[in-house]
């Protein structure tokens, strides 16, 4: 009988793709002739998907009302763009990642990444961290209508893997992770080393916490 699949966030969780991140965020700041911002600040904006962390760093300039979905429109189009080529440029896994996920995968647990980054860019990222043989599925922020926090990314995950939320865990960083992996009726481990901040996930509670990669506190 198979063991309980893992489900794994991607950015702060499996790897460092912040440096890839803040780029393309700041690629369209500039076409808005806004200075950059520096990483910690594009690090608290990251968790709810691509859109979601660009309506934060154009708050000053994004009209108001009913102009403003068609600015942030345009500037989720100029991020992608921009980020079809840097999303793989500093991308790199956090040490363990990939030991840690074969051990997973020869004792028998199915593996998928649930991400909230699109899946235009969750697949290449993984593929070029060297991980794509260890996936059997790769949920993206737009691979089903819903975003974690929501459980319906994780439930298509698992169907895709063709196991049930019994036994399951979801490992990431945010509280969107844990929130969809409770909702789903997943265990939790919370990564501490990543880009959310800790006291949250712990305020959140989680039924396991890693201060490294697969290392419990």
């Amino acid at each position: 009988m198979p063991l309980p699949p893992y489900l794994f966030d991607l950015d702060g969780t499996l790897a460092d793709t912040l440096p890839d991140i803040a780029a393309s965020t700041n690629h369209v700041r500039a076409q808005h002739r806004l200075p950059p911002l520096d990483l910690a600040t594009v690090r608290g904006f990251v968790g709810d998907g691509a859109r979601t962390l660009l309506a934060k760093a154009l708050a000053e300039v994004l009209p108001a009302g009913a102009a403003q979905q068609p600015a942030l429109d345009a500037a989720f189009a100029a991020y992608c763009d921009h980020h079809t080529a840097q999303c793989v440029v500093h991308a790199r896994l956090f040490p363990g990642v990939r030991e840690h996920l074969q051990t997973l995968r020869t004792r028998g647990h199915a593996l998928a990444v649930v991400t909230n980054k699109p899946e235009r860019f969750a697949v290449p990222i993984v593929r070029h961290l060297g991980l794509g043989d260890l996936f059997g599925a790769i949920v993206g922020g737009d691979t089903v209508p819903l975003k974690k926090p929501d459980p319906a990314p994780l439930r298509h995950a698992l169907s895709q893997l063709s196991g049930t939320a019994a036994g399951a865990t979801m490992v990431g960083d945010g509280v969107q992770d844990l929130r969809a992996a409770k909702a789903a009726g997943l265990r939790t481990i919370a990564c501490l080393f990543g880009y959310g901040d800790p006291a949250r996930l712990r305020s959140e509670g989680a039924d396991a916490y890693w201060r490294a990669f697969g290392i419990a506190e």
